[in-house]
Parts: structure tokens; C-alpha cells; sequence
């Protein structure tokens, strides 16, 4: 039987309170667990109580897990970023990559939109897929990430 095509999703949501490096270790243990038995990989970026997350599988599998993310209530204004089929994994190496940043970081960043601007939501919507999916690949390889 053929593999499940690739299919990836890419959000972002803020969470209700700060979480302490002690919740962002135990939620990436259950999240990788979860992850790696249903064929799911990809990277979560943390940065002042703001998630960027990416994730990547069988299309019936990131849905799920992202309808759950939505109704999960340590998040809120959960935005679906980028979704749709993929020929590749960009994160394979991560059932969850992870990267706390400071703010500062992304200013860097080719690309970067800036949710706090006027501008956030227009602009999202002119960023293609490949794009934010290159810009979030070449932001945790460039940098030191914990897996």
C-alpha cells in the first residue's frame, strides 16, 4: 500500500498565560509522543506567549491534531498560516523540533510579517505557502534548536 500523501500545515496562536520552560518541555514530550506514533513531524517556535508551528504528515493526521489545537484552551486566535500538499518533509529529522526566540529574532528574517503591524492579516494572505514554509526552514536550521 502507496504512503499517505505529504501534507503540511503552518499556524499560529497565542497562548492564555506565559508558559514556564517546565510546560514547554512537558507539553513537547507528550506532543512528540503523540507525533511520532501517527507519522507527524515538524517544529514549534515560542517567542513571548506567541506559537508558530508547523506541521507535517498525512493530511487525515494534521488536520486532526490541528482541530484539537484549536479547541485546546491554552490557545487562542489560532490563525491556519499556510496549508496544502507537499512533496517533501521540511522538518523529518523532528517528530517536534522546538526553538524559544526573542522577539528581536524574527526582525531578521527575510519575509517576516509582524503580527503587532496594521498590515498583519493582508499580508498573510499574499504570503504563498513555499515561502513561509522556506522562511520557517531557514530560520531553525540557521539557528540552534532543541529536539
Amino acid at each position: 500500500m502507496p504512503a499517505a500523501p505529504l501534507y503540511h500545515l503552518v499556524y499560529q496562536s497565542n497562548v492564555t498565560a506565559p508558559m514556564s520552560e517546565a510546560e514547554l518541555e512537558a507539553l513537547l514530550v507528550q506532543a512528540r509522543a503523540w507525533n511520532h506514533s501517527h507519522d507527524l513531524t515538524g517544529v514549534l517556535l515560542y517567542c513571548d506567549s506567541n506559537i508558530i508551528q508547523v506541521l507535517e504528515g498525512p493530511e487525515d493526521e494534521v488536520e486532526y491534531i490541528f482541530g484539537r489545537i484549536e479547541q485546546d484552551l491554552r490557545h487562542y486566535d489560532v490563525t491556519k498560516l499556510a496549508d496544502g500538499p507537499v512533496q517533501e518533509r521540511n522538518f523529518a529529522q523532528w517528530s517536534m523540533g522546538f526553538r524559544a526566540v526573542h522577539p528581536k529574532d524574527f526582525a531578521y528574517l527575510t519575509g517576516y510579517l509582524d503580527p503587532a503591524a496594521p498590515s498583519y492579516p493582508a499580508a498573510v494572505v499574499q504570503t504563498d505557502s513555499a515561502s513561509l514554509r522556506e522562511l520557517l526552514a531557514s530560520f531553525v536550521t540557521d539557528q540552534k534548536i532543541r529536539y
